[in-house]
């Protein structure tokens, strides 16, 4: 029991000298690597709205509608979505895919206004910082 207790005080120790891990946001973001899970984006002609993405969404982030060519297309709500890519493995043509865009703020409207439209931004070169 007393070697919990030692144990216990060693990691936080260890975790108080090591510093905060938090950066200044938006001015600095985080390299979150090649295996987290990013927004999705649908590459409209890939897509032939069978619905399977929105018929295996767990959180019922995926809903159609009905694009300017009268063809219906996936919209994702990302309010919803849960990034468990389900509906990038189950579409069958590899329409859906997962970017490696993972900011949740925008800083100007532009920016927003262009991945709405479904491209996702470019690198914007704010200097990143490590997860781990």
């Amino acid at each position: 029991m007393l070697t919990d207790h030692i144990r216990l005080f060693a990691v936080a120790v260890k975790n108080a000298l090591r510093g905060p891990i938090t950066v200044d946001y938006p001015r600095e973001s985080r390299d979150y690597g090649d295996r987290l899970r990013g927004y999705i984006v649908n590459d409209r002609d890939k897509c032939i709205s069978c619905g399977l993405c929105e018929a295996v969404c767990p959180a019922k982030a995926v809903k159609f509608s009905v694009g300017p060519d009268g063809k219906r297309y996936p919209g994702i709500d990302y309010g919803r979505c849960i990034f468990c890519g389900y509906c990038v493995d189950a579409c069958p043509t590899g329409s859906l895919r997962h970017t490696q865009w993972h900011e949740v703020v925008w800083t100007s409207l532009d920016t927003f206004a262009k991945y709405a439209e479904g491209d996702p931004p470019e690198a914007d070169g704010r200097p990143k910082k490590s997860l781990l």
